[in-house]
């Protein structure tokens, strides 16, 4: 072997083979109580892995509701985790979940706006949780209903996720996987054909002229223009209730918590999870606002954004307790405050001569002198 063929083959030895992690989700469609299949291939140990379940089906006040994943199936860990859910269109809300280490969770929330946030830190084993569900009471005529589990796994390189979503017979449940703050994939899956379509309904009017009316309408019907319906600011608020998306053109977009993970400025750190505003290909016109709490009260922060594993700060304005940036378009986002600098304290030292000179380690030289002595043996060869 030549040199130039040695130097290479320890060069691919010492550097590690960089794999990207694929996921596959399935199937398109499913009936009430069918299963989901999330395939993972080569997702490293260390990974800030995401896995996001939103419902969105139909609903009437005043009844109740259940979004239901059952056998809910991790083929590796999720350490420094979470298990966030958020409900909207809802009086109440209680979460409820069997984890695969015997422990179990129930929680019962009212509901603030129709809203309930939910978050609970929690490592999460590989196994089965025989049960992860929302119910309660409903508000509205629609009801979204998200759970997120999330953390840095440990396990296989590959394996299967899979779920049976119960509950609800039409809708849709879009499922999406997040890796290292970055959206893997994402897949809208309809539920028992999807949600209803709405129809216009009449009442009939008991004046006998003929003349059928609307709900609120008088018999005689309407001369003058059609109202205008306006429609002002929605809030999109994250299942941890900490980040939250205002705007005109919110509406089906997502806050999905995730594990931190990628680059920062030097200098700085993180506050919090990293958020993503799903799904990857939305954009907002105009744009909206994204929203963070601040850690205190005039603190210095800017808000920064995932591009190619490197977070970017981005145009923010703080005001109160909140830092806000516009947003145009999906992706993930993260608070960034300056780095705590550890204070030094300077210690007076006693030095004592020793009979005996103390030895260098040599672990850390052993490489450089191999690599000496491996040129000095070719030198002399040649």
């Amino acid at each position: 072997m030549t040199k130039s063929g040695i130097f290479l083959l320890l060069f691919l030895l010492l550097v590690p083979a960089a794999t990207a992690a694929t996921i596959s989700i399935s199937p398109d469609a499913i009936e009430s109580g069918d299963t989901v299949t999330v395939n993972v291939n080569d997702l490293p140990d260390g990974a800030a892995f995401s896995l996001g379940i939103r419902g969105e089906f139909a609903a009437t006040p005043n009844s109740t509701f259940a979004f239901t994943a059952r056998d809910l199936t991790l083929p590796f860990s999720l350490t420094s985790g979470e298990v966030n859910a958020y409900t909207k269109g809802t009086n109440w809300t209680r979460l409820s979940a069997e984890l695969p280490d015997g422990g179990s969770v129930s929680m019962n929330y009212t509901a603030k706006n129709g809203e309930v946030l939910i978050s609970q830190p929690r490592n999460i084993p590989s196994g089965t949780l025989s049960l992860v569900a929302l119910d309660g009471k409903a508000a509205a005529t629609s009801i979204i209903a998200d759970l997120t589990v999330l953390g840095t796994k440990q396990g296989p390189a590959d394996g299967t996720i899979s779920f049976a979503l119960d509950g609800v017979e039409r809708g849709t449940a879009t499922v999406t996987v997040y890796i290292d703050g970055a959206e893997a994939l994402s897949r809208a899956i309809t539920i028992g054909g999807g949600a209803p379509t709405p129809t216009a309904t009449t009442t009939q009017s008991s004046g006998g002229d003929g003349v059928s009316s609307g709900p609120g309408g008088s018999s005689g019907g309407s001369t003058g223009p059609a109202p205008t319906e306006t429609t002002g600011p929605a809030t999109v608020t994250s299942a941890d209730g900490k980040a939250s998306l205002t705007g005109t053109d919110v509406a089906g977009a997502g806050l999905q918590p995730l594990p931190f993970q990628g680059t920062i400025i030097p200098g700085s750190s993180t506050a919090g999870n990293a958020y993503a505003v799903t799904p990857a290909n939305r954009t907002f016109d105009p744009a909206a606002v994204l929203s963070f709490p601040l850690p205190s009260a005039g603190a210095t922060a800017t808000i920064a954004r995932l591009e190619n594993g490197f977070w970017s700060p981005v145009p923010s304005k703080a005001e109160g307790d909140r830092i806000t940036t516009a947003v145009s378009r999906a992706g993930s986002y993260v608070l960034l405050v300056p780095a705590e600098v550890p204070t030094l304290t300077a210690t007076a030292t006693t030095t004592t001569a020793a009979t005996t000179p103390a030895a260098a380690p040599m672990a850390p030289l052993l490489p450089v002198i191999a690599f000496a002595t491996l040129m000095l043996g070719w030198k002399r060869r040649g």
